[in-house]
């Protein structure tokens, strides 16, 4: 895998220990600046971006709204949609991924082998499964850790953020958006990798 050095995304990965710019209603990237006054975690905050308005990014604990972000990333979808996920439970992801399909959407989701046997998300998998979206999950010895989407292969979600209801509520996370067409080529090649990769990542039936 090619390593694309920018600093912000680099920290922003640190954070990911466990756990297309479209406006959303209450986090809009072009009133902030590239960082955060520190405030009250009740205090409501826009969202952040870098001055070259290419990466924006979604603290949970400043009431950020990660999960909306990356609802509008995905039901911004015209084409495509890769998603490399370890947690995925939370509803409203899954309906916004289903509804990306049910438009034309090519979608494929990748998930961690224990997670998907777990209740909550064992309970979404036949959702998104029924709705004709391939799924996959690791068959190696560690962990599917990552919380990724490519959409239309020219922008990537990534961060400590994984697709639940206490990330989008509770932890202290993340969610980064890349709007770069090159970065979201090299990430999609990864996915590729993993996804045509029979030795380490199987179907989910």
């Amino acid at each position: 895998m090619k390593k694309i050095i920018i600093p912000l995304l680099f920290i922003s990965l640190a954070l990911a220990g466990c756990s297309a710019s479209t406006p959303i209603a209450n986090a809009s990237p072009n009133q902030a600046t590239s960082t955060i006054a520190a405030t009250s975690p009740t205090t409501e905050q826009t969202a952040s971006t870098t001055s070259n308005d290419k990466i924006e990014y979604y603290f949970t604990r400043a009431h950020q709204h990660p999960e909306q972000a990356l609802e509008s990333q995905i039901s911004s979808a015209k084409s495509t949609l890769d998603i490399a996920i370890y947690s995925l439970t939370k509803k409203d992801i899954v309906d916004s991924i289903i509804a990306a399909k049910k438009r034309g959407v090519d979608v494929r989701i990748i998930t961690d082998h224990i997670e998907s046997k777990t209740k909550s998300e064992a309970s979404e998998l036949p959702l998104l499964k029924s709705a004709g979206i391939p799924l996959k999950e690791d068959t190696h010895s560690g962990l599917m850790h990552m919380k990724v989407s490519i959409i239309d292969k020219s922008v990537v979600t990534t961060g400590s953020y994984n697709y639940t209801q206490n990330a989008s509520t509770d932890n202290d996370e993340v969610l980064v958006i890349i709007h770069d067409a090159k970065i979201a080529s090299d990430w999609t090649n990864e996915f590729e990798q993993m996804w045509e990769d029979t030795k380490d990542y199987a179907e989910i039936k």
